[in-house]
């Protein structure tokens, strides 16, 4: 059972990873659609790189919070 949750955590951070590299494509107009401030697509991309990834991986989940 410990092997499969990994392996989600896994895919999850990977499909986290590929939606930031993914968001240095969107225009500002899309950005504004998505309601994502220019400062905060700006943190999300400074995120999309293998320390970003590391980071995601190794990071746990506190209580009442989404990753």
């Amino acid at each position: 059972m410990l092997i499969i949750s990994l392996l989600s955590h896994l895919q999850h951070c990977l499909k986290r990873y590929q939606t930031r590299k993914a968001l240095a494509s969107v225009s500002t107009q899309q950005m504004e659609d998505m309601g994502l401030s220019h400062e905060k697509c700006q943190a999300e991309l400074s995120k999309a790189s293998i320390i970003g990834f590391v980071s995601d991986l190794t990071r746990t989940k506190e209580k009442g919070e989404t990753l």
